[in-house]
């Protein structure tokens, strides 16, 4: 499945331009109509679980280590802080997926959206 958006600039309105790949047919005036809100909320979410995040992890974790690896010379701390980003990141990048997902699934399965070819 494909979904593909774009914002406009002076409103902020999404307007959901592909959702499929293949051949099925889809009316995409009802899919904006429809979904537009419940996208713009799960990209906002996402921005603000990206943002949490970086302020999370750069207060809690990567400052203190950078601060113990110097005074107390250990590099691999720093090392291991790097490896934990990493993982992190992709997690938090593994929710935010989930959460386009379930908007792709859930216009997937809507049949008001469907038209006959």
């Amino acid at each position: 499945m494909d979904l593909r958006f774009v914002e406009d600039d002076l409103h902020g309105k999404v307007n959901i331009t592909n959702v499929y790949n293949d051949d099925r047919y889809v009316n995409m005036d009802k899919v904006n109509k429809k979904y537009d809100a419940e996208l713009k909320s799960a990209q906002r979410s996402i921005n603000s679980n990206r943002i949490m995040m970086l302020v999370l992890f750069t207060l809690a974790v990567f400052l203190p280590a950078v601060l113990l690896g110097v005074i107390q010379g250990n590099v691999l701390l720093v090392g291991g802080v790097i490896v934990y980003a990493i993982i992190a990141y992709f997690l938090m990048e593994a929710i935010n997926q989930v959460q386009m997902n379930r908007i792709m699934y859930d216009i997937s399965s809507d049949k008001e959206i469907h038209t006959q070819p």
